[in-house]
């Protein structure tokens, strides 16, 4: 290992057009990456994570909006990530040094300098890839899948005098939820209003589907243990639970929560289950 090294620093790409505000004139936040005579150029993603820093940015500007809007949109002058390392100012010093912290866990996850195959090429893909949101993800997943099921038991039960109720409950559930809300919000509703119900179609999942649903709603039920554990915003870190931290670090955690509640072998099923449907949909990407 000796020699070898990674190397991520931000830069201002003075390629790209620049926007001009009062004569000053405001550069794309772009990050270069070097791996062993390898090398990247790829664009910041800071940007996505300020909205939750809005009184911050306010103060930063005086509430001026044009330059929150520059600032939102990824764009600073040299004068501004000078001051910005200068006086370490929060958040954007602490997400600026987390966003290049989580691009070497990214790359020391490939093993650089023992795989013979690591690239850099399309590493936008791989850092998008590895932030991404996980709940919003598994939500989405299962909710498409158990509307498509639920589908598949209505039709089947048309014109079935001995499936009047199954029939029923899926005309109510298909066309009377607002499917535009998280699965998380219908299941947590629905059980508490009408739980004989959703239980009742339970019956008619299939193990594997009703395993992620459980496993999915033990998820969330841990989600704010997790954010906790996590402090990203109190740190001025990027404050998404993504598919990177599941790797390193809730998956963990859960399982160790997920033991204490359900037994080893439950907690495994769960784990797996959630797992495969990040790593589908992910690579999907």
């Amino acid at each position: 290992m000796e020699g070898k090294k990674i190397t991520v620093k931000h830069y201002l790409n003075k390629r790209a057009k620049p926007r001009e505000y009062r004569k000053d004139l405001f550069y794309p936040l772009y990050i270069q990456i070097i791996v062993d005579a390898k090398k990247a150029q790829i664009k910041s993603r800071i940007n996505e994570h300020l909205e939750i820093y809005q009184s911050e940015i306010d103060q930063m500007t005086n509430k001026n909006k044009e330059l929150d809007r520059l600032i939102l949109d990824g764009y600073f002058t040299e004068k501004q990530i000078e001051n910005i390392y200068k006086g370490e100012t929060f958040p954007l010093f602490q997400l600026l040094s987390d966003e290049l912290d989580v691009i070497k866990r990214i790359i020391i996850l490939q093993k650089p300098f023992d795989n013979r195959n690591f690239t850099l090429q399309h590493f936008s893909h791989e850092y998008e890839k590895h932030v991404t949101e996980i709940t919003s993800i598994l939500d989405t997943h299962i909710k498409k899948n158990y509307r498509e099921k639920l589908s598949d038991i209505f039709l089947d039960a048309v014109d079935k005098d001995e499936e009047k109720r199954t029939f029923n409950i899926c005309n109510f559930f298909i066309h009377y939820i607002n499917w535009n809300n998280s699965f998380s919000n219908y299941y947590q509703v629905t059980y508490e209003t009408i739980p004989s119900e959703l239980k009742y179609m339970e019956n008619y999942l299939d193990p594997p589907l009703l395993d992620s649903i459980k496993a999915y709603m033990a998820y969330h039920s841990k989600v704010n243990l997790v954010k906790r554990h996590m402090e990203k915003k109190e740190h001025g870190k990027i404050s998404t639970l993504s598919y990177l931290d599941w790797i390193t670090d809730i998956k963990a955690l859960l399982s160790k929560e997920f033991i204490k509640i359900f037994g080893k072998k439950k907690a495994e099923t769960y784990l797996d289950n959630l797992d495969n449907i990040l790593d589908l949909e992910i690579h999907k990407k």
